[in-house]
């Protein structure tokens, strides 16, 4: 504490760690005494105070900067209110600082970790119905500003068979004062996304108060779908695979009377029919080839037993369209040996295609076959062309009439490479 003319009137021990009072320095003035602050400006403020300005506060640094103090200069008032000087108050604040950068930086990198991860954060209040997104979040259920993400309106996002199911696990999480973990699919942009959301009541906070995070697994979903369908595929294929060579026999049964020379003729053709097969195989590094190749090395089996036609312009078919491609032109193979114009000795089939506007323009045209519509049963053969079709980006029309069935596969011309 300091007096009118800023003499020392009385210290605290504390203080001698910053001015190195002693018993003998009171009633000298502050600024005949060392100090191990980096400046002396504390006695313009003293100065101030004591003559009757305002109160201030300000950060001082040790010599170094090795310690950072909070500074408070207040009036000293007497009995009677008036103002007699001046009172300094030091306090180290070093630790507490860099315990808030510390934090500070942890915010940052945790900003960060959440942006690079594409993790939404939420607040959910049960009893008002409040929601509350962070931007990521407002982007993962397609809202384009945060008033757009309240109410009903975030629950109307989610998918309906999904809406009950999320729910119920808010309610018990909430209920039991509980986790929340649930995987739920949202209707955003017009684009269906699978999101997994986890979130913990705060105990501490007002009840029926949630915050948790959101995160899109969509790709993941995308992956054991697709899974899920190679290993349908595989079943779906093998079986088809023992149709065939069933259907090859048979018919090789029918046309030779050397059974050495029908082992060979069979051979051949199961031989062609694995090359055929191996080109809609998805595993490996696949080159562009010519759509009359991958038309011929499918139909190749069946070369013989009926009338085929293949006519179409020289196309290369890009690489990352081959799979799906080779697998539509396989599965419509299998059903025309099955039942169509190749299960039969008096059966026509055409393919054709054309490049018109843009679009690929891929028929398959049958005659002669016992059955006609053998597509529009909705059995895994039919998943399995609409599926590659999609990943085509291609629409599929078909239509039996007059003894005649047709398919016809519309696709863009990005299924094309131009190497």
């Amino acid at each position: 504490m300091l007096d009118s003319d800023l003499r020392v009137r009385s210290y605290t021990e504390a203080a001698r760690s910053i001015f190195p009072l002693q018993p003998s320095d009171r009633g000298r003035l502050l600024a005949d005494v060392s100090t191990r602050l980096a400046n002396t400006d504390y006695l313009d403020g003293a100065a101030s105070v004591a003559a009757g300005g305002a109160a201030m506060q300000q950060r001082v640094t040790t010599r170094g900067g090795e310690r950072t103090l909070s500074l408070r200069i207040l009036p000293y008032r007497t009995q009677g209110d008036g103002i007699d000087g001046a009172t300094l108050v030091l306090t180290d604040i070093t630790d507490a600082l860099s315990m808030e950068s510390a934090l500070a930086a942890e915010r940052e990198r945790l900003d960060l970790a959440i942006k690079a991860g594409g993790i939404g954060v939420w607040e959910y209040r049960a009893d008002t119905g409040e929601s509350i997104l962070d931007e990521i979040c407002r982007e993962l259920f397609g809202f384009k500003t945060e008033d757009d993400a309240h109410s009903r309106l975030l629950f109307d996002r989610i998918a309906a068979e999904d809406r009950p199911t999320v729910e119920l696990a808010l309610a018990e999480a909430i209920a039991a004062r509980g986790d929340f973990e649930t995987t739920f699919r949202v209707n955003a942009d017009g684009q269906e996304r699978w999101i997994k959301g986890f979130g913990r009541v705060i105990t501490e906070a007002p009840p029926h108060r949630m915050v948790g995070v959101s995160i899109d697994v969509t790709a993941e979903y995308a992956v054991a779908e697709t899974r899920e369908l190679m290993l349908r595929e595989m079943n779906h294929r093998v079986k088809n695979l023992f149709a065939i060579i069933s259907g090859i026999v048979s018919a090789a049964s029918r046309s030779h009377d050397d059974v050495r020379e029908m082992a060979e003729d069979v051979r051949e053709r199961i031989a062609t029919l694995g090359r055929a097969h191996s080109l809609a195989s998805p595993a490996g590094e696949q080159q562009s080839i010519e759509l009359r190749a991958l038309v011929e090395a499918t139909i190749a089996p069946y070369k013989g037993q009926s009338s085929i036609t293949i006519d179409g312009p020289r196309l290369l078919v890009d690489r990352r369209c081959l799979s799906p491609l080779a697998l539509i032109l396989h599965e419509w193979a299998t059903n025309s040996v099955k039942y169509g114009a190749l299960a039969t000795a008096h059966g026509v089939l055409s393919v054709t295609w054309l490049l018109e506007d843009g679009q690929l323009r891929l028929e398959w045209s049958e005659t002669g076959g016992e059955t006609a519509d053998t597509d529009s049963a909705k059995g895994f053969g039919t998943l399995l062309v609409q599926t590659s079709s999609r990943q085509l980006g291609a629409t599929l029309e078909r239509d039996a009439t007059d003894g005649r069935y047709r398919l016809r596969l519309l696709l863009p011309d990005t299924v094309l490479s131009h190497d």
